[in-house]
């Protein structure tokens, strides 16, 4: 069947962001594996991307099948139809919104590492939504008895439990991601307080992280049209607002996670960072330090310590030797302090001080 009534809303508002995840998310892979900085968080969201994949399919087809069609324009075949792709949905959508939620929670914690208390407090919350959103799968799985009857009505001696009881589990269940989602934004607000790096980065950094704000604005949207499922009798028609913003909520965990690190590539895109600003210097390993003074020529010494807290201290000394006019020679040292803060996230910041000493001789 043709797409009618709200079914081309569905189709497109999904099409437009399963494209803008599908763009944004190999670009995070790319980045990572470029700056070897993979972690627990990208597994995360690697393996959440597959059920994502099936998410976005089924999301896609289900408007051609009755999603978001008045049920009086249907045939009982096509109703069938309907509400199997909407089951679907809702399956695939309590899967991939734990793995979203936890591959933000484990992004946060590469950041709050030296501050424990943070990152309990973040692996809490995403216990939290993992618990709720299993409930809910659980009981989104078994509520009718066989689970088919739930979109066949044709199967003899099927029944299904009360809507009400269904409708508080989506309340709960949307209430804890929106709670959870607003955690998330606001964290990273006392996380970069306390670290080394100038206000404009300070103020980029907070933004890229507090874009997952944009999340719980898709959960909040969605909890309206919940609420209103119980008082309408074309079912069909109702969910197709529901699949437009759930997805909105699980492809924006998606796109906010994967630009959130993208900050490398903006660098090189925009060149923010030119010349020798250190302070927007990204440090993987100690022998990054090689190409830190290949201009300075002479000799180096570098020195690497890694003091409590996750720093990480960088001294770069070198010196070069020029001989100028009457046979006199003049010996110019420099030292180079880099202070990095947690060197294995995504994000790497440092502060420098220079020191020059001249020296003047004559043969």
């Amino acid at each position: 069947m043709g797409l009618q009534d709200n079914a081309p809303n569905v189709f497109a508002a999904v099409l437009i962001l399963a494209l803008a995840a599908c763009f944004v998310f190999p670009l995070r892979v790319y980045i990572r594996l470029s700056k070897n900085a993979w972690g627990y968080d990208d597994w995360c969201m690697s393996v959440g991307f597959i059920p994502f994949l099936a998410l976005s399919i089924v999301c896609l087809i289900g408007p051609f099948y009755g999603v978001g069609v008045h049920q009086d324009g249907l045939s009982d075949a096509e109703q069938t139809k309907g509400r199997l792709f909407f089951f679907l949905f809702e399956i695939l959508f309590c899967i991939d919104i734990i793995l979203i939620k936890l591959g933000i929670a484990f992004m946060l914690a590469r950041i709050a590492d030296p501050m424990r208390k943070y990152v309990w407090a973040l692996f809490g919350m995403a216990g939290l939504v993992a618990v709720m959103n299993l409930v809910a799968l659980f009981y989104i799985i078994f509520q009718c008895s066989p689970p088919a009857y739930f979109w066949d009505y044709s199967l003899p001696g099927g029944h299904c439990n009360p809507s009400i009881i269904l409708a508080d589990i989506y309340y709960a269940d949307t209430a804890v991601n929106i709670m959870v989602d607003w955690f998330c934004a606001f964290l990273p607000i006392p996380l970069l307080w306390s670290i080394q790096m100038n206000t404009n980065t300070k103020i980029s950094v907070a933004f890229l992280l507090g874009l997952g704000v944009f999340a719980s604005l898709s959960a909040c949207i969605r909890l309206k049209y919940t609420v209103n499922l119980n008082n309408s009798d074309d079912f069909l028609y109702s969910v197709g607002d529901i699949v437009i913003w759930g997805y909105a909520e699980n492809a924006t965990g998606i796109i906010v996670a994967s630009i959130s690190t993208l900050r490398p590539l903006f660098h090189r895109l925009f060149k923010l960072s030119t010349g020798r600003d250190t302070s927007n210097f990204e440090l993987k390993t100690p022998n990054d330090l090689a190409r830190i003074g290949s201009t300075q020529g002479a000799e180096q010494q570098h020195g690497w310590a890694k003091p409590k807290h996750g720093k990480h201290t960088v001294t770069v000394k070198s010196g070069q030797l020029r001989k100028g006019s009457a046979g006199a020679y003049s010996l110019s040292e420099s030292e180079e302090e880099l202070v990095v803060q947690d060197v294995q996230s995504g994000i790497q910041v440092s502060r420098s001080v220079t020191q020059h000493r001249d020296f003047a001789t004559r043969t």
